[in-house]
């Protein structure tokens, strides 16, 4: 009888912890539609990235597996990367690396999350700032293969420091308004 029990919490831990997962990374797939096109890039304004570092705080790797979940679905046509888009060419066009940085640095974002023995705003900033940098070392270099390196910059960094730097800020707000450190 102990055991059927046992076998039950646990059964209903990973479809807890399964539900969780599917509706963030539904959540990353609706917040993505929510993308502004910039005339000169073809690098929209998105609100998933600091999202999906914002969750991967929060959840730790349950928020790395959403997003993990979150590509996939995009990969195999589901409409939820930014302006609708979806397939596997995402993953090879200008936001290509970009993507791989969301699978990298939500991962390296939980792992360090969940390791933090002080949560503080600082600290949590910090963290999620380190995930932000890792969005650029993996897109830009992606992103000069397609315009350019000479245009890399211009069309993936320099139009999106300060509306990451406020998105971060606003990341930071929620995780405090949540209790997540004091």
């Amino acid at each position: 009888m102990g055991y059927v029990q046992t076998s039950l919490v646990k059964d209903q831990s990973f479809l807890r912890n399964l539900f969780i997962v599917l509706a963030t990374s539904a959540v990353f797939g609706l917040v993505a539609s929510i993308s502004i096109p910039l005339p000169f890039t073809p690098v929209p304004i998105s609100f998933t990235a600091q999202l999906i570092l914002l969750f991967s705080v929060l959840l730790g790797k349950r928020g790395a597996y959403a997003t993990f979940a979150y590509l996939a679905q995009g990969a195999i046509g589901l409409p939820v990367f930014a302006n609708g888009a979806s397939g596997i060419g995402c993953f090879l066009g200008p936001t290509g690396g970009y993507l791989i940085g969301f699978a990298v640095a939500s991962y390296v974002v939980a792992v360090f999350s969940e390791r933090m023995r002080e949560k503080s705003a600082s600290k949590t900033f910090g963290l999620m700032l380190v995930g932000n940098v890792l969005f650029y070392v993996f897109g830009l270099p992606h992103l000069a293969l397609v315009v350019g390196a000479e245009k890399a910059l211009m069309f993936g960094l320099f139009p999106f420091i300060a509306t990451d730097i406020l998105k971060l800020i606003l990341a930071q707000k929620a995780l405090k308004a949540l209790k997540f450190f004091e």
